[in-house]
């Protein structure tokens, strides 16, 4: 199954996300580590991996990525086929060397 790009941001700019988690990576691609949401995307019906989280707010428990996209955290955090099938494409991509679930920690 192939993987393809979101919307622009302005055509897409928030995304309400069931079924999410927050993973934080390691990559020789960039500095340091970075954390991207992934989870189920409510309103397309698709599997998704944000950009880098750039700001959280754990009371509204939304968050904004390096793209400007707004992500709604909706339920409690989980797992999904679709989600999990596009993560494990984007980190062979991104050649992750470590990742790490810090979805209970927020």
């Amino acid at each position: 199954m192939p993987l393809w790009k979101p919307a622009p941001v302005d055509q897409a700019p928030e995304v309400t996300m069931s079924e999410w988690r927050i993973m934080e990576v390691t990559s020789p691609y960039w500095d340091g580590a970075s954390r991207h949401f992934v989870g189920y995307n409510v309103t397309n019906g698709e599997g998704r991996v944000s950009s880098e989280i750039v700001e959280f707010d754990k009371e509204k428990m939304a968050g904004i990525t390096r793209s400007g996209r707004v992500y709604q955290l909706v339920g409690p955090s989980g797992q999904d086929a679709d989600a999990n099938y596009v993560w494990h494409r984007w980190k062979e991509i991104n050649h992750i060397d470590s990742e790490l679930d810090v979805s209970e920690g927020i």
